[in-house]
């Protein structure tokens, strides 16, 4: 982030009207929906299809936290936001969670007074060029011009990648993402940049075009994406937290979404006595606590899946993306994936 981004950030948190600490809880519920700020149209993170449902991971997180809190998944409403916006529409309440493509920054968390909930999704910086052009790495860069979209961490990153490479490459500053992948497309800059996983959805949606394009190996600067919350309110923080690990452990459990479904509707006779039993038993031990009704894991697992089915059927093997979990899979599993316990 720039020091000239940093300190129109800055501003606007003095701008935005501050939220009484601690009631977020009671607005949600008062309105009886969940607001979120999502991504405009980010295949595998956030698009509305064409029967007007959204769908996404960043669209399954949001329904598995109304129906933690309201009990019902679809008691959530969406607002596209772009990059620009997404701060300063957490910050004036417009949206109780923000679920978009989000970068967790301690910079951010300080300057901006919000709060990070935890991992949703382990990304990285890449590059997007035209197989034509013969780029087979970053280097390949050298002296290009690339669309990137202002606002982002992948701003500072770029510099800090050529400096260290020894490149010199000139960023094309973009509005949205969407922006910048048509600027590119239509051959004003020599490369995209951004996070692999919003690329890897570029090219799904490309069809049989996308053979004229590829995303270099090069990676710069792993980062977190993860839902934002304001930082006034602890109680909420805490709860959007608390859904996160719940999915994260349902899937280290071996519960389902189909198995959550099921449990719901007998009472729990068809958990057994297993992890998964155990792990419920103390998300429910807690639930008075986090302000939650009791059941509220089984029915955030059973709106959306437990972590892996999420990851797979919106970036994985059953989604266009086909993207390998790698640092997205359970620690268990020799990926990054863990959760506080309960």
């Amino acid at each position: 982030m720039t020091r000239v981004l940093a300190l129109a950030l800055a501003a606007l948190t003095l701008l935005a009207a501050p939220a009484a600490a601690g009631d977020t809880f009671e607005m949600i519920k008062k309105r009886g929906e969940l607001r979120c700020g999502v991504s405009n149209a980010l295949p595998g993170l956030s698009q509305p299809g064409a029967d007007g449902v959204w769908r996404g991971l960043e669209i399954d997180f949001s329904r598995a936290v109304a129906a933690a809190v309201l009990g019902d998944p679809a008691k959530v409403s969406f607002l596209p936001l772009e990059t620009a916006g997404r701060f300063p529409a957490l910050l004036a309440k417009q949206v109780d969670l923000l679920g978009r493509n989000t970068s967790w920054t301690i910079g951010r968390e300080a300057q901006l007074k919000v709060s990070f909930a935890g991992p949703l999704l382990y990304t990285a910086q890449r590059f997007m060029v035209r197989t034509a052009d013969g780029i087979r790495d970053a280097k390949g860069l050298d002296g290009a011009s690339l669309c990137i979209v202002k606002g982002t961490t992948h701003a500072q990153d770029l510099e800090d990648f050529s400096a260290a490479n020894g490149i010199r490459m000139t960023p094309l500053y973009c509005n949205s993402a969407e922006q910048a992948r048509d600027v590119f497309l239509a051959g004003q800059c020599k490369a995209l940049t951004a996070d692999g996983v919003v690329l890897a959805g570029f090219l799904s949606s490309l069809g049989p075009g996308a053979a004229e394009y590829a995303v270099l190996r090069d990676a710069n600067n792993y980062e977190i994406i993860a839902p934002v919350v304001r930082s006034d309110d602890a109680e909420w923080l805490l709860a959007v937290r608390s859904v996160l690990a719940a999915l994260v452990h349902a899937e280290e459990c071996g519960l389902t979404r189909d198995g959550a479904a099921k449990a719901l509707a007998d009472g729990g006779q068809s958990l057994g006595d297993g992890a998964a039993r155990r792990t419920l038993g103390d998300a429910d031990a807690i639930a008075k606590a986090l302000g939650l009704a009791p059941g509220w894991m089984l029915r955030a697992v059973a709106a959306s899946g437990n972590y892996g089915e999420m990851f797979e059927s919106n970036l994985g093997s059953a989604s266009p993306l086909r993207l390998d979990r790698g640092r997205n899979r359970l620690w268990s599993d020799g990926g990054l994936m863990y959760a506080p316990p309960f």
